[in-house]
């Protein structure tokens, strides 16, 4: 790595979710200390620089009807980390849910798992997808609740694997994002072996239906020309039913070479210099190894 640059920076944008913040910023801020945290808070939330005391928390003014609102965020956010690698030779770019995590086994954190794997960054991809995890609550497996400052991945362990939220967010070259950070222009894609996006949108049935409601609220105020992630998160609540309905629960396993195979092998270019992951069929919700439930 460059030693003129810290090894990595990680920007997120919220609004309320504190205690979805607060988890960010407690986890990201171990990994490479809170100075090298950058919050976006949307609407200029004071709560928000209480949790995140030690981040660069940031203003970003709040229009209620979020006209082009997803446009002009990841505008906003690509121009921030691409600028930002000017001073970081990785800038890690999330959604508040995510949770970027390495395989325990393979190294005690992102900083020197990219250390050891990336030592000379001419050679390294321009940018990274770990492999999505997406957390699903299952009530009648898993019944405690979540508990402030205790890990998530201790109390639920089921996961479905995502390929559209193996988003290729971890990068060292100037980037453009597509919406949501689901595609980016730096083409073909690096799947990583032991990075993981711990995605936390279904992690708990009551927090997951208290956050949805709040959100449909946002979409009553919003304009009707506003952007696609308005039909996102409309479709919450359904999505989780569909997931329970047609998935059985299947055995402790994060490789699954197959799927990641798949996603390989027929990743695609869809805009230009934009690719996306393969399909592939899955039925089953995995579950996390016991060695991944203290990380976040």
């Amino acid at each position: 790595m460059d030693k003129t640059k810290k090894p990595l920076g990680i920007v997120s944008m919220v609004y309320e979710d504190y205690d979805l913040l607060e988890r960010w910023y407690n986890y990201y801020g171990a990994q490479v200390g809170p100075e090298n945290l950058f919050v976006y808070s949307h609407g200029n939330d004071p709560k928000h620089r209480e949790i995140a005391k030690d981040a660069s928390v940031m203003n970003v003014p709040r229009d209620p009807q979020m006209v082009k609102f997803d446009r002009r965020r990841w505008t906003m956010l690509s121009a921030f980390t691409s600028g930002m690698l000017q001073f970081y030779n990785w800038f890690l770019t999330t959604d508040i849910d995510e949770l970027v995590v390495v395989d325990p086994d393979v190294a005690p954190g992102l900083v020197p798992y990219l250390e050891q794997t990336y030592p000379d960054l001419r050679t390294a991809p321009p940018s990274i997808s770990p492999f999505a995890l997406n957390i699903v609550h299952v009530p009648e497996e898993e019944p405690d609740p979540i508990e402030r400052g205790k890990p998530v991945l201790a109390s639920r362990r089921f996961y479905a694997p995502s390929r559209v939220y193996s988003k290729p967010i971890l990068v060292r070259q100037p980037v453009m994002f597509g919406p949501g950070a689901h595609r980016n222009n730096l083409g073909p894609r690096t799947l990583s072996d032991d990075l993981y996006l711990v995605h936390l949108k279904y992690f708990d049935v009551d927090e997951m239906t208290d956050r949805a409601m709040r959100q449909t609220r946002l979409l009553e105020q919003m304009d009707s020309g506003a952007d696609t992630p308005a039909h996102v998160w409309s479709k919450t609540l359904e999505d989780y039913q569909k997931i329970r309905a047609n998935h059985t629960l299947g055995p402790e396993d994060i490789t699954l070479p197959e799927i990641r195979r798949k996603m390989a092998r027929r990743q695609k270019q869809k805009f230009t210099d934009q690719y996306i992951w393969g399909q592939f069929a899955n039925t089953q919700l995995y579950q996390i190894p016991k060695r991944f439930s203290q990380l976040v």
